[in-house]
């Protein structure tokens, strides 16, 4: 009788605990093609796109001045000694996905010490001398091209900006006047500036830095009959320091 109810299409015991085992057996692949297809009318959310690589970095330098001339007054002192000392500096850099996260901006803040020493020239109007310490804090904005390499990452950049100079402990003379005090002077500076940066995490890094700085200052001492002092301020510096990526 169970043979022809079969024929007859009905539905035996057995059958119905076959049927049961394939949909046990079929339920989690339905589950997981459903939710992939939106069955269940959500989609799955796309990973989010980091928009900004951001830095925010901290270092200090070391200076190498170029000897350049400082003129008092009009008369030019050749053979001047610019010497610097360590300074210190803070920069944050932004690349965004519109260029690749190749092409980023920065600015950069630093400061740094030195002191300005002349040899003595005579003339017709006596000698002319200057000693004095240098404080430069300086200002810059800078174009960058990075490789973006997840570990390490290679830069170049250019950039203008502006640099206070304060020449304090001043001892110059020129010719019969002496000039002594502090002055401060702002002045327009630009640089050109190359480095790497080497992740130690995914978010920590460490980098090293060369950069040709240049400005010139003008300091003015002396009342009324003040003389005016320049100096074309140019050097090169290397700094080092650790960062942290947003």
């Amino acid at each position: 009788m169970g043979a022809i109810n079969n024929q007859h299409g009905k539905t035996t015991m057995t059958d119905r605990v076959r049927i049961g085992a394939c949909m046990a057996a079929l339920g989690p692949a339905v589950l997981i093609i459903g939710w992939s297809g939106g069955v269940f009318g959500q989609e799955v959310p796309p990973l989010p796109v980091k928009k900004f690589d951001l830095y925010l970095s901290g270092h200090v330098l070391g200076l190498f001045s170029q000897d350049k001339d400082l003129s008092v007054g009009g008369n030019r002192i050749l053979n001047t000694d610019v010497r610097g000392a360590i300074g210190a500096g803070i920069k944050f850099d932004i690349y965004p996905w519109l260029t690749g996260k190749i092409v980023g901006a920065e600015i950069e803040v630093f400061g740094l010490g030195g002191s300005v020493r002349t040899p003595g020239i005579t003339s017709g109007t006596g000698t002319t001398q200057a000693q004095g310490s240098l404080i430069a804090i300086t200002t810059m904005y800078n174009l960058m091209l990075r490789y973006p390499g997840e570990t390490i990452q290679p830069y170049i950049g250019a950039g203008v900006g502006s640099s206070t100079g304060i020449l304090y402990n001043a001892n110059i003379q020129s010719g019969s006047v002496g000039l002594s005090g502090i002055s401060g002077d702002l002045a327009f500076a630009c640089q050109f500036l190359g480095g790497v940066r080497a992740f130690v995490t995914k978010q920590l890094f460490l980098f090293g830095e060369y950069k040709y700085f240049m400005t010139q200052f003008s300091w003015d001492y002396g009342g009324a009959g003040k003389q005016r002092v320049r100096l074309d301020f140019q050097s090169q510096i290397v700094s080092g320091g650790v960062g942290w990526s947003f």
